[in-house]
């Protein structure tokens, strides 16, 4: 039997706002398609819409010539429709088998994970548990597969395991959507792409036709502001941030592979690359959230492993996060005089000249702003406290690129005026350039580029190279993502010495599993 999913212009609305709208496309049997976008595009929502896990407001969704919008999860399940989730959901006290066991008979699957059949989960590797994950929703006898982020916290060599994986399950006949952050894998592992921005359908077709299309591009490096903040001025020589082959990941799985990166006092470096590349990973890491594995690192001039995120901000530090700030019970005053804190009480005047936009909030709580206002009072919070060294996580989500291109000045302003050492993680890649000095890819966890602000916004196909993959306009050539230089070189201050002590590297023990 061929087997085909249609998905025909379905939504999905949580209260009055619509997440995903008028979507639409057909996996077919033998066929592997591709679903991605940047984050907030409606990805994992339009899998739970289709598996039955949220209901939809609109559309149909067609499996075979029956309409299962209005069967709930377990029975779409056995008409053949499986999915896995970004956290595998095994079974932890049970065994691969048993896992296999729980969904269904089916023998081929229960074969090819003979080897581990009776072991439990925890002792498995992240490929391994994502093959037993794989299984469990196949065991069934789905031919219908939606698999949510596999690759996260995969190497190279495991992620080509998986494309080998997911082509196979496409050769027995199924029906498969991949949803992935690593466009290039997904890019290589597809027949056809979805892409998703906003929750609507911005490009569909071939890989090689989407990866070239300008709105796409554009989706996820953003439209070239019409100005630029500033011209950078020469930093300082001595280091906010110095980072040394630094290993890092959750729960053992490496998501940074040696990664060396240095911020200087007075200077905003933009920390660039596509979604699942580790960004947020290291600001995890280097705010002391998480414990690396391996590597060195010195914040504002001291060597630092296992020091507490309180320990770092009383040093300096300071950290805005990705969806702006987590104080939603307190008011916006409250909020700005928790910042400021000892400091003249005309600072959260001056912090309003800066964000005008929160003045009138000043008596809102935090649970009250929408996720603009709130990464705007983040900012503002952090800003505030006059930090030797911040880190900015994705602040222009939700933002206008007017109103980010404004408050990109403000951090330019306090890079220049209290030399500030800023590094800006930011996925609208235009930008970011627009404000930085210098400029670093992060790809797949490793440093791809390592340069000028100015040479990289000067070379598109270099970018787009790291983002998209080889095979994007000009076919760019293995290897031609330049690493970076080491300390000394022309992508870091002549002469300089690093502050931090040589010592015995041990791995520490991670309890945590989420990846970026």
């Amino acid at each position: 039997m061929t087997v085909r999913l249609d998905i025909s212009g379905l939504c999905v609305r949580y209260g009055k706002v619509e997440i995903v709208h008028d979507v639409s496309f057909t996996l077919r049997a033998g066929q592997v398609t591709g679903l991605i976008g940047p984050n907030g595009a409606g990805k994992t929502t339009l899998i739970d819409a289709i598996t039955g896990f949220t209901p939809s407001s609109a559309g149909r969704i067609i499996l075979d010539g029956t309409v299962l919008n209005s069967l709930p999860p377990h029975e779409r399940f056995r008409r053949g429709l499986a999915r896995t989730f970004q956290s595998l959901e095994l079974f932890e006290d049970l065994s691969v088998a048993e896992n296999l066991a729980v969904a269904g008979p089916e023998p081929a699957w229960t074969l090819e994970l003979g080897a581990v059949a009776d072991r439990l989960p925890a002792t498995l590797n992240h490929d391994e548990r994502l093959a037993v994950g794989l299984g469990r929703a196949l065991a069934a006898g789905g031919q219908v597969l939606l698999v949510d982020e596999p690759a996260a916290g995969l190497d190279s060599a495991a992620r080509s395991i998986l494309t080998g994986r997911i082509r196979r399950l496409a050769e027995r006949g199924c029906a498969i959507l991949l949803v992935d952050h690593d466009i290039k894998l997904v890019f290589e592992a597809c027949d056809d792409v979805v892409v998703l921005s906003g929750g609507r359908v911005v490009a569909h077709g071939p890989p090689a036709e989407v990866r070239d299309r300008a709105e796409v591009r554009e989706v996820y490096l953003g439209a070239p502001p019409a100005t630029t903040v500033r011209l950078p001025a020469q930093a300082r020589s001595d280091r906010a941030l110095v980072v040394e082959e630094v290993v890092s990941g959750y729960a053992g799985v490496p998501v940074l592979h040696e990664v060396s990166l240095e911020v200087r006092a007075g200077e905003v470096v933009a920390l660039l690359g596509p979604n699942g590349g580790g960004k947020t990973t290291l600001v995890r890491t280097v705010a002391g959230m998480i414990t690396p594995f391996d590597g060195r690192m010195a914040v504002l001039g001291q060597p630092t492993r296992r020091v507490h995120p309180a320990g770092l901000a009383r040093r300096g530090l300071a950290v805005v996060p990705q969806g702006g700030t987590s104080l939603r019970g307190l008011t916006v005053r409250q909020i700005l005089r928790l910042a400021v804190g000892r400091r003249p009480g005309d600072q959260i005047e001056k912090t309003l000249e800066s964000f005008p936009a929160l003045r009138p909030l000043l008596d809102r709580t935090g649970g009250e702003l929408s996720g603009g206002e709130r990464q705007q009072l983040a900012l503002a919070s952090a800003v505030a406290r006059r930090p030797r060294l911040l880190l900015v996580d994705e602040f222009s989500s939700g933002l206008a690129t007017d109103l980010a291109l404004s408050l990109l000045a403000v951090l330019r302003r306090l890079a220049d005026e209290h030399a500030t050492g800023i590094l800006l993680i930011e996925q609208h890649v235009s930008l970011a350039l627009a404000a930085a000095d210098r400029a670093y890819i992060l790809d797949r966890g490793r440093i791809a580029f390592s340069g000028t602000a100015a040479a990289l916004a000067a070379d598109p196909d270099l970018i787009n190279a790291s983002y998209f993959g080889i095979g994007s306009s000009n076919e760019r050539q293995p290897g031609i993502l330049r690493p970076p230089g080491p300390t000394g070189s022309a992508s870091g201050p002549a002469g300089s010495t690093s502050p931090i002590r040589k010592e015995p590297r041990a791995r520490a023990d991670v309890n945590e599993h989420r990846h970026e």
